[in-house]
């Protein structure tokens, strides 16, 4: 059950942070009263739930039973696996190549990031910062999954042994 709430949190962390920049956005954007802006970003946060829930539950069971399995759940690896399962979805979704047979262009604020099917190096800096970006989140996932089951009590590397018998 301890591992469950882990995940849980795991989920929720994320996606707490992505609500906070979207409604920071919303607040630049529209006008403190209006209150779309809370309806808005409550379908926000369900829509980045349940994908982060998904993420969690799909990609990270089964890495979290793969590390207990070899007896490696550490911070650093629930760090890089967050990193690396949150990244690599992100990196495959939106690789630029794929648009290359169809040769078509595209800009954002007036910076072009693919002419004719071909990225330019502002379209691979904001690939890369995109895929950043998530990894960056799945890092946050990692490590508050990690100091959850070490705060619970049942993190493999959460208790230390001692290296001598002190008796």
């Amino acid at each position: 059950m301890k591992p469950v709430l882990a995940f849980l949190v795991a989920a929720l962390v994320p996606t707490c942070l992505m609500t906070l920049w979207y409604l920071y956005g919303q607040f630049t954007t529209f006008s403190p009263g209006d209150p779309y802006i809370w309806i808005n970003t409550q379908k926000f946060f369900i829509f980045c739930w349940l994908i982060s829930l998904g993420s969690v539950f799909l990609l990270g069971v089964p890495a979290y039973l793969i590390l207990r399995w070899r007896n490696l759940v550490r911070w650093w690896s629930s760090i890089t696996g967050g990193f690396v399962m949150a990244a690599l979805p992100v990196a495959i979704g939106t690789w630029p190549l794929r648009y290359s047979e169809f040769r078509t262009s595209s800009s954002f604020n007036g910076v072009w990031n693919l002419i004719d099917g071909v990225p330019t190096a502002a379209g691979w800096l904001r690939y890369a910062e995109g895929v950043f970006f998530f990894g960056i989140l799945g890092a946050v996932s990692g490590l508050s999954f990690w100091l959850m089951l070490r705060a619970l009590g049942s993190g493999h590397s959460a208790r230390t042994t001692p290296l001598r018998d002190s008796a």
